[in-house]
């Protein structure tokens, strides 16, 4: 079950001003969900990074490299990952080597898109 998300901002957010608007990462991904992302809405917020179900997985990562975990190690602020609820938490739609980051240092709490359509 997972933990209780914290809502940043409630939306809907549209599509067109979400931080990653017109990623080619992100659109592959809605695609492949069978989602427009032209008429995707979302909702910011924080949620426990052990939570999105893809990192069960994330100690077979280690082929992504260091460059991700180096740049947040220096400050770098990336995007917000972005999610899509599943029975067991939330899926993964953008963000893998950013969540590898994260889960690389130790960090617990991250900030998503939740995608809401």
């Amino acid at each position: 079950m997972a933990s209780p998300e914290t809502v940043l901002d409630p939306g809907p957010i549209p599509y067109r001003a979400i931080a990653l608007f017109g990623d080619p990462d992100l659109e592959h991904g809605l695609l492949h969900a069978g989602f427009d992302p032209t008429t995707t809405t979302y909702r910011l917020i924080e949620i426990a990074l052990a939570d999105i179900t893809d990192t069960e997985s994330m100690g077979m990562w280690r082929s992504l490299g260091s460059a991700y975990i180096d740049a947040v190690r220096a400050g770098t602020q990336f995007p917000p990952l972005v999610v899509m609820r599943n029975a067991r938490g939330w899926g993964l739609l953008d963000g893998v080597n950013r969540s590898y980051a994260y889960w690389a240092l130790g960090i617990t709490r991250v900030v998503t898109y939740e995608l809401l359509t």
